[in-house]
């Protein structure tokens, strides 16, 4: 089993609202945890997924958009995919 790290910035300033964003993890085994660092480029915002490679077994990639309700930021994932939010 090993660990993956992916990192992704949202970045609302050259991007459209409901564009999707892309985590994309090629051959990954399915026991390897995988670690995702979301942030954003100029708001006070981070938060860390956790998941296992099987998430990935299908196409190697998984997509979440973002929610922005007032001040406050939301991650939501493709396809019903629930990933462990670890802070």
């Amino acid at each position: 089993m090993g660990v993956i790290i992916k990192s992704r910035t949202i970045r609302l300033s050259t991007r459209e609202a409901n564009s999707p964003y892309r985590i994309n993890v090629i051959n990954a085994n399915l026991t390897d945890e995988i670690i995702i660092f979301i942030d954003h480029e100029s708001k006070d915002f981070r938060t860390i997924y956790k998941c296992k490679g099987e998430v990935f077994k299908n196409s190697g990639s998984i997509y979440f958009k973002v929610d922005r309700v007032d001040d406050e930021i939301s991650i939501k994932w493709s396809n019903g995919i629930e990933l462990e939010k670890i802070k």
